[in-house]
């Protein structure tokens, strides 16, 4: 099978999941950007490949996934040998999958619609404390789940962790996650920034946070690691 072609915008999360990944496994891929603001996903060559008009896309060989948690499952089924990040026991792997269902359709849907109403709207126009509450919900269910394991489908990192950390990376950045209310979302949190991975991650939040800064006209509160980059 030839090289993974992945076409991204690491400010995006599900893409950064998706570059943090492939840096644990040390995958050899080639790499497209596609600028989501200036509305490269919508020139025609890029719809004609994925007309959801989205990133990460990834084309392997004559597979084409448009969904990071389909990239994620993928990619961990090709390379990952140790069988630790997708595990092989199916119990173990359908609360990976479970938790990925968390993060595509509760965790990203309410960051997503939070982020997407700023780059609508303006910052000054946007219902903060609705998206607070939404957001914060999810915070209390992640830390439900890390009442009795390390991580969050069970006590091994997996792409669940992957997958969840770069979205909550995301709203941490506007609503910190503290230790007074969510104390074990807080140390798994600290782990995952431990990870030589999460550079890439890290890079793509600082891109994303002045692109919207910028878009939006305001500063998030938890800048975190505020390094300026180039966008």
């Amino acid at each position: 099978m030839s090289k993974p072609l992945l076409y991204y915008d690491d400010r995006s999360p599900p893409v950064r999941s998706c570059l943090m990944l492939i840096k644990i496994l040390n995958i050899d891929v080639d790499l497209h950007f596609i600028d989501l603001f200036k509305g490269a996903q919508f020139e025609a060559e890029f719809l004609a490949l994925n007309p959801q008009h989205s990133v990460p896309t990834l084309v392997h060989g004559d597979i084409v996934l448009t969904d990071s948690h389909a990239i994620l499952i993928h990619l961990a089924e090709l390379y990952d040998e140790a069988g630790t990040l997708w595990p092989k026991d199916h119990r173990r792997r359908m609360e990976v999958l479970n938790r990925l269902l968390f993060e595509c359709s509760f965790l990203f849907r309410r960051d997503s619609d939070f982020m997407s109403e700023i780059v609508r709207k303006g910052f000054t126009n946007v219902d903060v404390s609705y998206h607070e509450r939404k957001l914060c919900e999810a915070y209390g269910i992640m830390e439900q789940y890390l009442a009795k394991q390390q991580h969050m489908a069970g006590d091994q990192l997996t792409i669940a962790d992957v997958s969840i950390v770069t979205t909550l990376s995301t709203v941490n950045l506007m609503f910190p996650v503290t230790g007074a209310r969510w104390p074990r979302l807080q140390i798994w949190f600290a782990a995952m920034q431990q990870l030589e991975a999460y550079e890439v991650n890290q890079t793509g939040l600082n891109k994303l946070r002045q692109v919207m800064e910028h878009v939006g006209k305001f500063k998030f509160p938890n800048p975190g690691n505020d390094k300026e980059v180039d966008i």
